[in-house]
């Protein structure tokens, strides 16, 4: 039985030839948006952290400013919300990195060290820019602090432009995703409107519905499957071309997650298209 429901799906493809290719393509298309949002949506998430955590404000402290003192501003701007961390740069520390951002030694020239202390503040995911510009005139205020240096501005428009891109993507694997069900609920009426005579026959025999849906079911399966291989296929060459001309940038685990939830997508997405038509379908030749 299994062997005539295959054989029947496989005909029922190569019956309406043009049908399945257009569904094939679009459930590929699908796929991918599908794949490529949830990718996304991982990676900007993570890059949204990453460079939340680069975040940086320096507050540049008074030369007279005591070493007491230094322990109460660190008190003062631990006790502001959405601050994660607090790193102390000594005249020295700020020397050492002075030599090692410019390779020059001023030192040669002057006789003291004329670069501040300062406190390098950064912050929780949570922080946003309406959050820093709160936090701002708050560590203003503080006894002791001579400047506050900042530069988020930049960080956060290109946050903006990737949830900008994101909902974008989103957009299209829902449009993607509802056009491949219409064009497979299409290509299943196409098929049965052809062999509705072979149908209307096998009813009139006491054919069982399984033995109408399933090779239809069935066929679902296998355009969900040959649209998963294209992408998988897609996404492996550019891949591979990717690390010929970087092979440092390895992404192998997020490459082998996408083959399978290319595959998942396949096996999902192509009989569930089909099944919304096979609901009307009935062993009542009239409604057929």
């Amino acid at each position: 039985m299994l062997k005539f429901y295959f054989t029947e799906s496989i005909r029922l493809i190569l019956k309406a030839k043009l049908a399945s290719f257009i569904s094939i393509i679009t459930l590929s298309l699908s796929i991918l948006f599908i794949v490529g949002a949830l990718s996304l949506l991982f990676l900007s998430n993570k890059i949204e952290n990453t460079w939340k955590n680069e975040i940086k404000i320096n507050l540049f402290i008074h030369d007279s400013v005591s070493s007491n003192q230094l322990s109460n501003i660190k008190d003062e701007i631990l006790k502001i919300d959405d601050i994660k961390k607090v790193n102390y740069f000594s005249k020295e520390k700020a020397y050492k990195k002075f030599i090692n951002l410019t390779g020059d030694d001023f030192k040669r020239i002057l006789d003291t060290n004329p670069l501040p202390r300062s406190y390098s503040l950064s912050f929780n995911n949570t922080i946003n820019k309406e959050k820093i510009e709160k936090i701002i005139p708050k560590l203003e205020k503080i006894s002791g602090v001579e400047d506050v240096v900042y530069d988020y501005n930049l960080t956060f428009t290109l946050l903006e432009y990737i949830f900008s891109m994101r909902i974008v993507v989103f957009f299209f694997a829902l449009f993607f995703t509802l056009l491949s069900f219409y064009l497979l609920f299409s290509t299943s009426r196409l098929i049965i409107s052809q062999r509705l005579p072979q149908y209307s026959t096998m009813k009139l025999v006491g054919a069982k519905l399984s033995t109408i849906k399933i090779p239809l079911l069935l066929a679902g399966i296998i355009l969900g499957i040959i649209a998963s291989l294209i992408c998988i296929t897609i996404v492996d060459v550019l891949y591979i071309t990717f690390k010929t001309f970087y092979p440092h940038f390895r992404f192998d685990n997020y490459v082998y997650f996408s083959n399978f939830m290319f595959v998942l997508l396949g096996i999902l997405l192509g009989p569930v298209g089909i099944g919304f038509y096979t609901k009307k379908i009935s062993l009542q030749i009239e409604n057929f």
